[in-house]
């Protein structure tokens, strides 16, 4: 099992992701839409109410509305969402249930425990997977889950699971990918790099500020359309997106706060609370690619 993280503040983007495969919607699009169009079957869910449309479908837009609702209560952290996708070797299918179980303990290993989550299992390519999308902000306002470290933890995380539920081994957490990326992923220099990136990211809020930190370790960042970063002593060096997702020049932008340069971020309408019911589990039918 594999694991891949990335963080948001647009939560509707993501569940019409996850649910359609359509990221954004026009209102006529919206229109249109019917089950056939739906590729991800909700597995589980947690401190969210749902809405069923005459259809039998699900209403993305009453969750993201929970999602928003939630957030407002802390204005400091604007990427709140978590979206964490686990993907499995080819002819490994997991029951619903061991998705479950998977994804109630991610809840309790990153912060989720008690916050907004909900999980949407895909089959419809050669490797089944799942993605969960989280809310990082609990209902009293308090961040609970922190996105330091996430390649480390999550690859920790998958090798637990595996163990517990007698899923295949997969050492590298990137063997799934083409060639090229795996041998990067697999590189000990390239992971001395990660670390030396998550670490630095945890104390600083700006790009300059990680330049200079990551320089005192040997580190040089070169940023212009991307990033890419060189290690002084090898010389050595590997684009951001190389060393993984969340190391791509718009993440790392996210991970320290920013804005990134090419994301303009639609900032939704504060809206009244509403009830928000908690219902553990939702068991259907589906399908849907990573």
């Amino acid at each position: 099992m594999i694991g891949k993280v990335t963080g948001g503040s647009n939560p509707i983007g993501l569940l019409n992701y996850c649910y359609y495969e359509k990221e954004k919607l026009s209102v006529a699009e919206k229109a249109r839409l019917t089950p056939a169009d739906v590729r991800g079957e909700i597995v589980y869910i947690q401190n969210l109410g749902i809405n069923t449309m005459p259809d039998g479908r699900f209403d993305m837009d009453y969750l993201a509305k929970q999602f928003r609702d939630c957030a407002d209560k802390n204005q400091n952290l604007k990427n709140y969402v978590w979206h964490q996708s686990f993907s499995f070797p080819k002819g490994e299918i997991p029951t619903k249930e061991q998705i479950q179980r998977i994804s109630t303990t991610f809840a309790k290993d990153f912060g989720f425990s008690d916050n907004q989550l909900v999980v949407f299992q895909h089959n419809d390519t050669n490797h089944a997977h799942f993605h969960i999308v989280a809310n990082r902000i609990n209902f009293n306002g308090k961040t609970t889950a922190n996105d330091g470290y996430s390649y480390l933890k999550t690859g920790t995380f998958c090798r637990k699971i595996e163990q517990e539920l007698g899923l295949q081994t997969t050492p590298n957490m990137k063997a799934l990918l083409p060639e090229k990326e795996r041998e990067i992923s697999s590189n000990t220099l390239a992971q001395s790099i990660r670390d030396k990136i998550d670490r630095n990211l945890l104390k600083h809020k700006t790009m300059e500020d990680l330049r200079k930190s990551l320089e005192k370790e040997g580190v040089k960042m070169y940023q212009n359309r991307g990033v890419s970063f060189l290690d002084t002593k090898t010389a050595a060096k590997f684009k951001g997106s190389d060393l993984g997702r969340e190391y791509s020049l718009m993440n790392i932008e996210k991970r320290l706060g920013q804005q990134p340069e090419k994301e303009k971020a639609v900032i939704p309408e504060k809206t009244k609370d509403i009830e928000i019911k908690s219902s553990p589990k939702l068991e259907m039918d589906w399908g849907m690619g990573l």
